[in-house]
C-alpha cells in the first residue's frame, strides 16, 4: 500500500521541473509569482534584449526581400526565372515570418514590464526614508519612460514591416504568372520607389534597436553588461546582440585570478598600504 502511494509521488516529483520549465518558456505567468524584484527586473531585461535581437533580424530579412525583388526586375537580369522567383517568394516569406516573431515580443514585453512596475510601485510604500522613496520613484519613472519608448518604437516598426511585406508580396503576385522582360519593366519604377519605404523601416527598427541597447546598458544588473554595451557601441548583428548580458556574467564568473590577486570587483574597496 505504501509503495503504491510513493511511486506516483516520485513520478510527479521527477516531472515537476519539466513542467515548470515548459511554463516559463512559453509564458511569463510563472515569473509573475516571483517574490524577488530583481528576478522580475532580469526578466524584463531579457524581453528588451529579445526586442533588440528580433529587430536586427527583421531589418536583415526585409532588406534581403527587397533586394531580391530589385534583382528580379533589373533590366540586366539573365538568370533562371523559375529559381529567381522561388528565391523571391522565400525571401518575402522569411520577412513575413520575422514580422510575426517581432510582433510576438510585444505581449511578452508588456507582461514583464507590468510585473516590474506593479511590484516597484507597491514597494515604494515600504520606505521609511522620504528622500530614498523619492529617489526610487524618480528612478522608476525614468525606467518606465525608457520602456514605453521601446514599446512604442517596436510597435511602429512592426506595423511598417507588415505593410512593406504586403507590398512586396503584391509585387511577387504580379510576377507569379507573368515574369518576363515586359512585365518586369512595367513595375521597375514601382520597385525602385519602395526603397524609401525600406529606408523608413530601417530607421524605425534602428530606433527600437538603439533604445533597447540603451535600456540594457543603463538598467542591466551589475556585472551583466560588457564594456561595448556601456560605451554605446552597436552590435555587429543578431548573434552579437543575443545573450550579451549572459555572456558578460559568465565571463565575469569564469575570469581566472592569480594567487593573492584581488578580483577587479573588490580591488577598489581594498585600503592602500603605505610603504
Amino acid at each position: 500500500m505504501v509503495r503504491s502511494l510513493i511511486a506516483p509521488f516520485v513520478l510527479a516529483t521527477a516531472l515537476l521541473p519539466l513542467a515548470l520549465s515548459s511554463c516559463s518558456s512559453t509564458s511569463f505567468s510563472f515569473s509573475k509569482q516571483s517574490d524577488n524584484g530583481l528576478t522580475n527586473v532580469d526578466e524584463l531585461l531579457t524581453r528588451v534584449e529579445k526586442v533588440q535581437v528580433e529587430s536586427l533580424v527583421a531589418k536583415e530579412r526585409a532588406r534581403e526581400a527587397y533586394q531580391t525583388l530589385v534583382e528580379s526586375v533589373a533590366p540586366q537580369f539573365s538568370g533562371d526565372a523559375v529559381k529567381q522567383f522561388e528565391l523571391l517568394e522565400k525571401s518575402i516569406e522569411d520577412s513575413a515570418k520575422q514580422a510575426k516573431t517581432l510582433a510576438a515580443t510585444v505581449p511578452a514585453l508588456k507582461s514583464a514590464a507590468s510585473v516590474v512596475f506593479e511590484r516597484w510601485t507597491k514597494d515604494l510604500e515600504s520606505f521609511g526614508n522620504t528622500r530614498m522613496r523619492q529617489r526610487s520613484q524618480e528612478r522608476m519613472e525614468a525606467t518606465r519612460e525608457q520602456y514605453e519608448t521601446i514599446l512604442r518604437q517596436t510597435v511602429s516598426a512592426q506595423l511598417a514591416l507588415e505593410a512593406l511585406n504586403a507590398d512586396l508580396n503584391d509585387h511577387a503576385l504580379f510576377l507569379g504568372h507573368d515574369f518576363n522582360a515586359e512585365s518586369a519593366a512595367l513595375i521597375h519604377d514601382d520597385v525602385a520607389a519602395l526603397e524609401s519605404r525600406v529606408m523608413e523601416l530601417d530607421g524605425r527598427l534602428d530606433a527600437a534597436i538603439g533604445s533597447s541597447k540603451q535600456y540594457i546598458a543603463s538598467r542591466a544588473l551589475r556585472g551583466e553588461v560588457g564594456d561595448s554595451a556601456q560605451d554605446g557601441e552597436a552590435p555587429a548583428g543578431p548573434k552579437a546582440a543575443k545573450g550579451q548580458r549572459k555572456r558578460a556574467r559568465q565571463n565575469q564568473d569564469s575570469a581566472p585570478t592569480d594567487e593573492g590577486q584581488v578580483p577587479p570587483a573588490t580591488a577598489a574597496a581594498q585600503p592602500q598600504r603605505s610603504n
